[in-house]
């Protein structure tokens, strides 16, 4: 019984370190604009141009949005209006996660996780 205990908990550690030590974008890089993934010169600008318009658009209409402004900037530095939702709020993604394929997504920064002050 104790080995099994101990193999739960053992397997349990193993999965948080690999969750946490993946970083915020295991397949490609983030950028924090079209320009900055354009003057890197690691992607083709028409991929870095995918990948941004691709991330812009899920920023805008992929999740559920906050009812009020207010309520999306307790949480998140900026925010925007969404993209279909007429009165609700998304947060503004701090930059993209590019991978090589293309695929872009927008990657966030959280209000109380190192981010800069909501006056900024």
């Amino acid at each position: 019984m104790k080995i099994i205990v101990f193999a739960l908990i053992l397997g349990i550690a193993g999965a948080m370190a690999f969750f946490a030590f993946r970083g915020e974008c295991p397949d490609g890089q983030v950028f924090a604009s079209e320009q900055a993934c354009l003057a890197a010169g690691q992607l083709p600008p028409a991929l870095c141009r995918q990948g941004f318009a691709e991330a812009q658009r899920a920023a805008r209409e992929d999740q559920a949005p906050f009812a009020t402004q207010d309520e999306c900037l307790r949480q998140f530095p900026r925010c925007q209006p969404h993209g279909a939702v007429a009165s609700g709020f998304v947060p503004v993604p701090r930059g993209a996660c590019i991978a090589a394929s293309g695929k872009g997504r927008p990657v966030y920064q959280r209000i109380g996780s190192g981010s800069e002050p909501r006056g900024s």
